[in-house]
């Protein structure tokens, strides 16, 4: 075994016993495998190493400080999942389309708790009329909320693939009850479209009235 593997692993051993000087070694050494994700993995990602760093780094922390859930893998390959993930997650967040109304994610989460209400009760994926039935939302409308579900979830990593990405259009008005209910999914969206909109001039007037340079 070579020497530096020797001595990281050392230092995993007294790490897992809560030595603090051990776990600030591998603090400083996890530095250039963060550095290592962010410049072949994220360079084009439309963001400085800067901004990605300290997402990384939190990534490293969370490795460092539960390494013993590498259990036997390499931990250099470990520690970098971890960074990678994290990262990812500082784009997704920074770069998420806004295109779409956020109550059209909380309906999707619905949906999609019912389909897995279904999938456990009948062994298989839900048919769309039975998904259908079982939230009370025509087919139709499932489909405009299916569309709007894949351009929600996908952000693409790259800064000039995201130029590109396709943005479908979803129709609101299709997305309505399949049977009569005292409180329409249809009348329930024109609330939320609403209150979202109002949220928005809200903010920009608050923004309006107390402009950072008067703070």
């Amino acid at each position: 075994m070579e020497e530096k593997d020797q001595t990281l692993l050392e230092l995993l051993k007294r790490a897992a016993a809560n030595d603090e000087a051990a776990r600030a070694e591998l603090l400083k050494r996890g530095r250039t495998w963060v550095d290592e994700v962010i410049s072949s993995e994220f360079a084009n990602s439309g963001f400085t190493r800067d901004e990605l760093f300290h997402s990384g780094y939190l990534g490293l922390l969370s490795a460092v400080y539960n390494a013993d859930l590498s259990r036997g893998k390499d931990f250099s390959d470990y520690v970098k999942n971890i960074i990678r993930g994290e990262i990812r997650q500082y784009i997704r967040e920074r770069v998420r389309r806004t295109s779409f109304p956020r109550f059209l994610s909380d309906l999707n989460r619905q949906v999609e708790a019912v389909e897995a209400r279904l999938l456990k009760e009948k062994g298989r994926l839900p048919t769309l009329s039975e998904l259908a039935d079982a939230v009370n939302i025509t087919e139709e409308g499932l489909s405009e909320i299916f569309k709007a579900r894949e351009a929600i979830n996908y952000v693409s990593l790259s800064e000039e693939r995201r130029r590109t990405d396709p943005t479908p259009t979803v129709d609101l008005s299709k997305i309505r009850s399949k049977r009569p209910e005292p409180f329409p999914i249809q009348y329930r969206l024109r609330i939320a479209s609403a209150l979202e909109r109002l949220s928005y001039i809200q903010e920009t007037l608050t923004k309006s009235l107390f402009p950072p340079s008067q703070l």
